[in-house]
């Protein structure tokens, strides 16, 4: 694709990549990631709840996320992908194949895999996007992008601090708060707290209301997925200052 895959663009390996000039240090705007993720929550959305069979990716990662010459994305690399007969339905796999810090706890430690394990590697996109870190990379070799940030929540820090300070403007504070949020509710530890990506679509397009280039709502209603937000464990500890509820998450 003309603009190679979202991982050169967060992390440093395309920061001299220009496709139609001359290099130059290129930093993805806040606009084009939201515009990055609700393209991506779209194909995963299409592949869970339009494919029949659905399909699940297990291996949604931001390289695997190629943008073409409008920074529109397209989900690639379907090498582990596996069908699933009835929606919801767990399929054991045979061997844990994805990569590192993308991985949910469930999925590592019984190779038990629904569609719920595409919504935790793209939680942790979600995360990528908003802080500007890698998803194995955060200062401790056993510490992974999705543990990172719930600690910085759990350990009483700002919200805003854990925000990417490339793109970290007044004007996107609240939307990149709202993927933030986000992104710590997909990577729950339990499938069931997790939203579908029907959901996650929703709400990306709630927190990106105001701008007409992320496309049409689905289902009547871009919020709609708003009280499935509201009503996680997680959330709550986020708008609650309660300590209490930390241990029970």
């Amino acid at each position: 694709m003309e603009n190679s895959s979202l991982d050169r663009w967060l992390h440093g390996k395309n920061r001299q990549f220009s496709v139609s000039g001359p290099a130059h240090h290129a930093v993805l705007d806040w606009p084009k990631r939201l515009q990055i993720a609700v393209g991506t929550a779209r194909g995963l959305c299409y592949m869970h709840h339009e494919c029949s069979p659905a399909v699940i990716h297990r291996d949604v990662k931001s390289s695997n996320i190629l943008l073409d010459s409008s920074f529109n994305a397209k989900v690639a690399d379907f090498g582990l992908a596996k069908m699933v007969v009835k929606h919801g339905e767990t399929n054991t796999m045979s061997v844990v194949a994805g990569s590192v810090g993308y991985l949910p706890p469930e999925y590592a430690h019984t190779t038990r895999a629904n569609e719920k394990i595409d919504v935790y590697g793209f939680g942790v996109v979600l995360l990528e996007l908003v802080t500007g870190r890698e998803a194995n990379n955060n200062g401790d070799e056993d510490t992974c992008l999705a543990e990172w940030a719930w600690h910085h929540i759990q350990d009483g820090n700002p919200l805003v601090d854990a925000l990417d300070e490339e793109m970290k403007e007044p004007c996107y504070l609240d939307e990149m708060t709202c993927v933030f949020k986000l992104g710590i509710v997909c990577t729950g530890r339990c499938p069931s707290t997790r939203p579908s990506m029907k959901e996650v679509l929703q709400i990306l397009l709630g927190c990106g209301s105001h701008r007409p280039e992320l496309g049409e709502k689905i289902n009547g209603s871009e919020n709609a997925g708003t009280p499935f937000l509201k009503n996680s464990r997680r959330e709550r500890l986020l708008d609650d200052e309660d300590d209490s509820l930390v241990s029970n998450v």
